[in-house]
């Protein structure tokens, strides 16, 4: 059977006043179904830029994808309308952004951002997409949902609004989870959390969800070390089971 996920010799750079700027520079590398990996490396290293490519999330202008192939469940999404793409995101392919401060809409009531999704991807009508949101709320961890959802962004503290972001990425049960350093700026006891909270909702979750943890600290990667974990470290210089990986890098900032 094929990896749920293929990457093939992915180019993606920008183009500046300065120049153009070479953010993914050839990378390859695979996600079987069930398998989380995690992606290791230094700041500027390309990771973020990396799991932006997958969905096809680069601005453009100034970046773009230049070369490679991006496979999921067979289909090339390079090749994909941008219509495709849309029913792609959140679906089948869901992703945890690195700050939910920011990533959260201000402006709308937790239980609308969830919503939202629902209506939009599995044609949900309003009560059944409220009693889903509900139960989201619930699996992530977060009390008294039911209040919880007529509440917005600022209300909640930084691990509530991670949770949230968790939530709105389950929501349609997809294939692939993308977190994008998920534990960012959450204390030791916190990050410990959410990383338990996502082994749990892998395993828990209909689809069986297959994570790609990019942006993980080497801490965060072995925590989420199992028979099915693996790291790839700095600018992909290698690729390994997740504890050996770690002893092994060639760079000291991954060790």
């Amino acid at each position: 059977m094929a990896p749920l996920l293929q990457i093939k010799d992915l180019h993606t750079e920008f183009r500046t006043g300065a120049g153009v700027v070479c953010a993914v520079d050839g990378i390859s590398y695979t996600v079987e179904r069930g398998e989380t990996v995690a992606i290791v490396g230094e700041s500027g290293s390309g990771k973020s830029v990396g799991a932006l490519s997958i969905l096809r999330l680069i601005p453009h202008p100034p970046g773009r994808i230049t070369r490679g192939e991006i496979l999921f469940a067979g289909r090339d999404l390079m090749q994909l309308s941008d219509a495709q793409m849309r029913e792609v995101r959140g679906a089948d392919i869901g992703m945890i952004f690195q700050e939910p401060m920011t990533s959260l809409n201000p402006v709308l009531t937790i239980g609308r951002q969830i919503t939202e999704t629902l209506e939009q991807h599995r044609r949900s009508d309003p009560a059944s997409a409220h009693k889903r949101a509900i139960e989201l709320l619930g699996l992530v961890g977060i009390a008294d949902p039911a209040r919880r959802l007529k509440q917005y962004p600022h209300q909640f503290s930084g691990g509530m609004r991670q949770r949230v972001m968790i939530a709105i990425a389950i929501a349609c049960d997809p294939k692939l989870i993308i977190a994008d350093e998920p534990t960012t700026a959450l204390d030791v006891t916190i990050q410990a959390q959410i990383l338990e909270l996502m082994n749990g909702l892998t395993r828990a979750t209909p689809s069986g969800s297959t994570s790609c943890m990019r942006g993980a600290s080497s801490r965060a990667a072995r925590q989420r070390r199992s028979t099915t974990t693996r790291a790839i470290l700095t600018r992909w210089h290698c690729c390994g089971r997740c504890l050996g990986s770690i002893a092994r890098a060639r760079r000291a900032s991954t060790r």
